[in-house]
């Protein structure tokens, strides 16, 4: 039997995480398995590959020897948190994954992520943050620098293949956001600068495409501000929809900011997708965006929380269209180079030997 790599998730993903389930399911060195704390009762968004209920493993260690796990991988410090006794107790390395709010040490996020990690910071084998920002996040909440290497995540390129754009002169010109409605999205930013936008071009639309918490906050101010004929908030999309999305649109914006509870981001998966597919893209100084976009160069940054900035960054490709396609390859190139899915999981699986060397 091929060496196993254990996926340890503690919930059903959610539609939007496709790039979670291709880093479980698209390993070519190792056999990939899943465990997980939730039945699996046929609803999950994605085909659980041979998975585990966590509370149906007898004997653990019997379980792993026999399943020739060289190491579990939990792919969120929280899940990380609940695997981690069974991996000390068995002797099993534990790779973990950061991705954002479990990586942050931002206001009342770093006293939570401090005194969570107490036993992971000693008794994890490897951390895999997706960006820089959050490798310097984790070492300010005193995880081992040796330990830490930063995996950025990958993208299908086929389903987001590279499309010339133009601003059209006339009909509707859509611009495209798309994440979970919570705050750290900046979706009441984006609303703000919309409002902007369209009082110097008023033939522009607002398509954002999410579910969560935030819905009714960003509905109100789109009425307060009269914008309900403009902007359209259709749910949550899988990533097929998603990339008919990105064909029919003109732009994408993304206002990612810093929330009051310490949320942040890694790199929005939706930014790359947006470069890949050739939209001019228009986003913030936050987190590990500026790993992914260079200002005025394969995109537009704006400072957090700054709408007046983020409706020039949008007004700048409005209202100078001629730019758009020196932007666009360029941004394209950037996502071949260093967020193409395939090259990624290459990198994931050297990564991976370099734990399984030490199990032997």
């Amino acid at each position: 039997m091929k060496r196993t790599i254990a996926h340890f998730i503690h919930e059903k993903m959610k539609i939007n995480q496709r790039f979670i389930y291709n880093q479980m399911v698209r390993l070519k060195k190792y056999r990939p398995i899943i465990i997980g704390s939730f039945a699996d009762d046929g609803s999950h968004p994605f085909p659980l590959v041979n998975y585990y209920h966590l509370h149906d493993i007898c004997h653990f260690g019997r379980f792993a020897k026999k399943q020739n796990i060289v190491a579990i991988h939990a792919h969120h410090g929280k899940h990380a948190v609940e695997i981690l006794p069974l991996c000390v107790a068995h002797g099993i390395p534990l790779i973990v994954s950061i991705r954002g709010r479990d990586g942050s040490a931002k206001y009342n996020s770093f006293r939570r992520n401090q005194k969570r990690y107490s036993l992971l910071k000693e008794h994890g084998a490897l951390f895999l943050p997706v960006c820089r920002y959050l490798a310097d996040e984790l070492v300010t909440l005193g995880f081992p620098p040796e330990k830490i290497h930063v995996l950025y995540g990958g993208i299908e390129l086929d389903l987001f293949p590279y499309r010339k754009r133009t601003i059209p002169a006339s009909g509707d010109i859509i611009i495209l956001s798309i994440g979970r409605l919570v705050e750290k999205k900046g979706f009441l930013t984006l609303v703000r600068a919309f409002w902007r936008v369209r009082a110097k071009h008023p033939r522009c639309r607002l398509r954002i495409i999410g579910a969560g918490k935030e819905e009714e906050n960003i509905r109100r101010l789109v009425n307060e501000l009269g914008l309900a004929p403009f902007v359209e908030l259709p749910g949550a999309m899988d990533a097929a929809a998603i990339a008919q999305e990105m064909d029919r649109a003109h732009l994408f914006c993304l206002a990612s900011e810093t929330a009051p509870d310490g949320d942040i981001e890694g790199i929005p998966n939706v930014l790359k997708e947006a470069m890949a597919s050739g939209l001019p893209v228009v986003s913030t100084n936050h987190a590990g965006i500026p790993e992914l976009i260079e200002h005025r160069r394969t995109g537009y940054l704006a400072p957090e929380k700054d709408d007046k900035e983020l409706a020039n960054g949008i007004c700048f490709f409005l209202e100078h269209p001629e730019q758009v396609p020196l932007f666009t390859k360029q941004a394209r190139k950037v996502i071949e180079q260093r967020f193409n899915l395939a090259k990624q999981m290459k990198e994931q699986e050297q990564l991976y030997d370099l734990i399984a060397k030490k199990t032997r």
